[in-house]
Formats: C-alpha cells, sequence, structure tokens
C-alpha cells in the first residue's frame, strides 16, 4: 500500500548493490510474505538481511526493499529503503561499518537527492508495520531502537534549530493498519544523533504500550522526515513485543464514619495522612529475556479530585515501596494511581529494551476529620463542593 504524494527521481545505487539485490530476488527469501504474522513474538524484529527482502516498486522507476515479514506504507516522499548492509557493505556477508544495533544488520532510509542540488533530502514520512496474534484485553509493551541523522553525519551538525526527523514506534490496538489511524498509540523522539553542543548521543530508544482491543494488533516503526534538508536519514533496528509488566497500589483498609456510605473505588481514611504502597508484576515474558536482568520501576501520582495535573509521589523508584502522603485539610478525596516499567538494573542483555505498563485504575481516598461524619462522593459532581487543599509532604512509610 503506497499512498503517494511526492514523485521525483530516485538515486541510482551502485552497481555492486545492485547485482546483490538481483541474487536476492532470485533467493526463495524473496517470496512475498504472508498477508498478517501471527507469529508471537515479533518476526524479524532486527531486520536482518540474511532473512531476506520483498522487492516493491517505488513509482518513479525506482525500488523499495522490504524486510522479510514487514509490510511498508509510504505516506509522503520517495526514499531509498534498503537493507543497511547491503547499501553500505554491498552485500549481506560484505564488510563496513553499518550502524546497527542488533545482530548484523539494521533498515536504512536515505532522503531523495539526499546531496543533490538544487533541493538535496527530500521530506519523506514512511512507515512498517506487521500484524501479530495477541490476546484481547491484554497490555502489550514495545521497545526498539531508532536513530536519526539530520544534516549526515558530519560533526559539528549542520540541521536547522527548527528542523527535526521524528523516530516513532506505535501500536495499534485494534489490529488496523492505517498509521495515521486515531487508533495508534505512538511514542516519538526526535533528537537528532548529537546534542546542543554537538556530542554524539547516538541510538534512542523508543518505548509505548496498549491494551490489545482484538485478538491481533499492529505494530509500527516510522520515520517522519518532515523538512527538506541535505544529508537526512535514519535507521531502525532491534524492535521487541512483550506482554506488558502490571502495578497495583496498596492501601490500609477503608474506615468510614458511622452513617457514611462510599462507592466500591473510595477508600475512607481517619485522619489527615495515609500509607500509599505499591507492588507489581514483571508478566510471563519480561523474565524469559535470555540473559536479560530486569526490574520494576514504579511511578506513583496524586491529585486532588477536579483537578487536571497530576503530581508525583514517587519516580522510577526500584521495586515495590510505600510512602506517606499528607494533605493540610480534612473532608477533601484524592485520586492515587501507580504504573510500572521495567528496566535493566545494572549489567544484562544488549541492547537494552525498555518495557512501560498502563497506569492503574483510579483509586479514590476520603480523607475524613476525626469529629464528624464527611461528606459522601456519590459521582463526579461531588468535586464541585470540594473545598481546595494542597498536599503539604511526602515521606517514607514507618
Amino acid at each position: 500500500m503506497h499512498l503517494k504524494k511526492n514523485v521525483a527521481t530516485i538515486l541510482l545505487l551502485p552497481v555492486l548493490l545492485f547485482g546483490f539485490f538481483l541474487w536476492l530476488l532470485q533467493s526463495p527469501s524473496m517470496q512475498a510474505a504472508e498477508e498478517v504474522s501471527t507469529t508471537q513474538p515479533l518476526s524479524n524484529a532486527g531486520f536482518e538481511c540474511t532473512a531476506g527482502y520483498n522487492a516493491e516498486a517505488d513509482g518513479v522507476g525506482g525500488t523499495y526493499f522490504v524486510p522479510a515479514d514487514w509490510k511498508l506504507v509510504v505516506i509522503t516522499g520517495t526514499p531509498v529503503i534498503s537493507s543497511a548492509r547491503a547499501f553500505f557493505a554491498g552485500s549481506c556477508d560484505g564488510s563496513a561499518h553499518v550502524e546497527r544495533l542488533d545482530g548484523i544488520d539494521s533498515i536504512v532510509l536515505r532522503s531523495q537527492d539526499i546531496e543533490t542540488n538544487p533541493n538535496p533530502g527530500k521530506p519523506f514520512d514512511v512507515a512498517f508495520y506487521q500484524q501479530v496474534a495477541v490476546l484481547s484485553g491484554t497490555a502489550y509493551s514495545l521497545s526498539g531502537w531508532m536513530l536519526s541523522l539530520c544534516g549526515g553525519s558530519a560533526v559539528p551538525s549542520d540541521c536547522p534549530d527548527d528542523a527535526y526527523m521524528a523516530k516513532m514506534i506505535g501500536i495499534d490496538p485494534t489490529g488496523g493498519t492505517d498509521p495515521e489511524a486515531a487508533s495508534v498509540v505512538w511514542a516519538e523522539n526526535r533528537k537528532n544523533f548529537v546534542d546542543n553542543n554537538n556530542q554524539r548521543i547516538g541510538w534512542q530508544n523508543l518505548f509505548v504500550g496498549a491494551v490489545a482491543q482484538n485478538d491481533t494488533i499492529t505494530l509500527f516503526a516510522r520515520i517522519n522526515s518532515p523538512f527538506q534538508h541535505h544529508g537526512n536519514h535514519a535507521f531502525i533496528d532491534a524492535l521487541s513485543l512483550v506482554e506488558a509488566p502490571t502495578a497495583r497500589l496498596i492501601l490500609p483498609p477503608s474506615e468510614p464514619l458511622s452513617g457514611t456510605v462510599l462507592l466500591p473505588e473510595v477508600v475512607a481514611i481517619k485522619g489527615d495522612s495515609v500509607d500509599v504502597g505499591w507492588t507489581g508484576d514483571l508478566g510471563p515474558d519480561i523474565p524469559a529475556i535470555a540473559g536479560g536482568n530486569y526490574a520494576l520501576l514504579f511511578d506513583v501520582e496524586y491529585r486532588q479530585m477536579g483537578e487536571s495535573m497530576w503530581q508525583r509521589l514517587a519516580t522510577a523508584h526500584v521495586g515495590e515501596g510505600c510512602r506517606v502522603l499528607s494533605i493540610s485539610e480534612a473532608d477533601t478525596v484524592y485520586e492515587l494511581r501507580v504504573r510500572s516499567l521495567a528496566d535493566q538494573i545494572g549489567e544484562g542483555v544488549f541492547p537494552t529494551q525498555r518495557y512501560p505498563g498502563q497506569w492503574s485504575a483510579i483509586q479514590k481516598v476520603l480523607f475524613q476529620p476525626a469529629s464528624h461524619t464527611a461528606p459522601v462522593p456519590s459521582d463526579d459532581s461531588f468535586q464541585l463542593y470540594l473545598p481546595y487543599a494542597a498536599a503539604f509532604g511526602t515521606r517514607e512509610c514507618r
């Protein structure tokens, strides 16, 4: 499927590279992939040339080389799409410096007329996708690595201050294949390969999570280069899909004052502080990663009911824990939530993938005075009658 919006000529590949791709086209691995991949985990997650490529016409006389088990959507432009090893080393078994993180290869996307005047480095927006069979209602995490080089690899970089190349990974929990659909949950990173001081920062890890709404979800890896600038190119490598880690809050038993009737999601507390504990689980897939050294990092947030902004009670806390939330005024309701992120602590498997979990269901806490019956929250309209009360402190639980 190709959505063409910009038709122009494409750079001719070196003769040696052309010969290599002729060999690929004649090999069994170049046969058309199945329309929908139902394997789990992700297939050809490292975009390896040894797995083969599918050749697709680019509409202007050239060829896109799409990694096996992946589908291509060209949203705008006509970039060069190739095995990085084949492009820079001349063949899958060639020797040269090849930007990659996993295995021997990655996928490279080079802007059209990358160094050819009068308009070098034409804009493009390209996505690869793969569909996988999953359990509906289960949360999944997708992690991957990308590198973008606005202005080419020269240092210092001449990438304009207002220009960028967007690296993106996404999940469509409905199983759709349109990268522009509103249902796709995206993570985006616009950092160049160097920082503002022209120090190399290189490859960037992107991660995103979503709850499957069908028995198939779609995974996307996308590069959007919306600005015309010479040298613009990017690499994608080392994607990984797992069942997401989980997190839950641990609160004291509810102690409603006499005559108080509470909704199921409300915990009544006597006084102006509460111990907020949390725990979680890595799930079945992450502990099975060979050589992995994963632990859970937790974010815990709170806000007064009716407020839009969340505040942090704990940030990237390693492992389960507990903190005391203290408020300055009783007869108020606060909301709490927690999520986990699986990350490696110390040495582990390379490259490090990070797997985010989903925010837990919101838990409401009613802080009651000891001397009289507190107001009863019956629905969201209760927020209209709450006095303002700012939380004034947090500390570790005893």
